[in-house]
């Protein structure tokens, strides 16, 4: 099965259900991401056994998100960043008073049962990860190329968790929306196997050519998210 993805996010749990029953019904599962894929879309690619990319595709960080007080969607890392951030400056200061406005801000502003559910959201993302990759994408690893040696479960489980652990670093990469390039993935720090598609000739004009098409038919009907088979199409939103 090979899964052509953009999306901005979503939630953990309907990435897992996706996963589910993709590998329920396919031995292989690869991913194309000619644009993005952002947060939750991230754990779903890193669920492949391929990821397609070119020099203008990205992923994400591991970010939940919520809805503001505008409507529109924030990241629930900045929650969690600033909470941190406060929490340490008012228990570090030698005198309380000096912290008043901190104090005020986050008994007026943070809800418990909200920066429990983005925990949990992250821990959630991060546990997908470090499940799937050596399950799927990591499967064919063998032997180290840069070290020699063979290549044990114990080897791809902590190679995932060290993955997992970066994308899901909020001071790592600043905002939800930061693009994480194909050049990124697979520098020094994340090591990912990707496949570039924009270098084959023959694959290239095929990917690109459904995207652009696909956006624009889906985009004059007005739909914002969809999903089209050889067998149907099916509107979301």
């Amino acid at each position: 099965m090979i899964v052509d993805l953009q999306t901005a996010g979503g939630y953990m749990k309907t990435v897992e259900r996706i996963v589910a029953i993709m590998r329920n019904l396919y031995e292989s599962v690869s991913f194309i991401i000619p644009n993005f894929a952002f947060s939750a879309g991230t754990v779903l690619a890193l669920s492949g056994d391929e990821i397609y990319m070119d020099y203008y595709s990205v992923l994400g960080p591991i970010d939940p998100q919520y809805l503001g007080q505008d409507g529109s969607a924030q990241s629930g890392y900045g929650v969690l960043a600033k909470f941190h951030e406060l929490c340490e400056k008012i228990n570090s200061a030698d005198d309380p008073t000096e912290c008043r406005a901190e104090m005020s801000y986050l008994i007026k502003n943070f809800d418990p049962g909200q920066l429990f559910q983005f925990e949990q959201a992250v821990k959630h993302g991060k546990t997908l990860i470090t499940e799937w990759l050596p399950k799927y994408k990591f499967k064919d690893w063998k032997k180290s190329k840069t070290l020699n040696k063979e290549i044990t479960e114990d080897d791809k489980k902590n190679r995932a968790g060290e993955i997992a652990d970066i994308l899901g670093d909020a001071s790592k990469w600043h905002s939800h929306g930061r693009g994480i390039s194909m050049k990124t993935l697979s520098g020094s720090d994340l090591r990912l196997k990707v496949e570039d598609f924009g270098q084959n000739p023959k694959l290239n004009p095929l990917i690109c050519n459904y995207y652009q098409l696909a956006i624009d038919y889906f985009g004059k009907l007005g739909h914002k998210s969809y999903i089209h088979s050889q067998l149907s199409i099916k509107r979301i939103l």
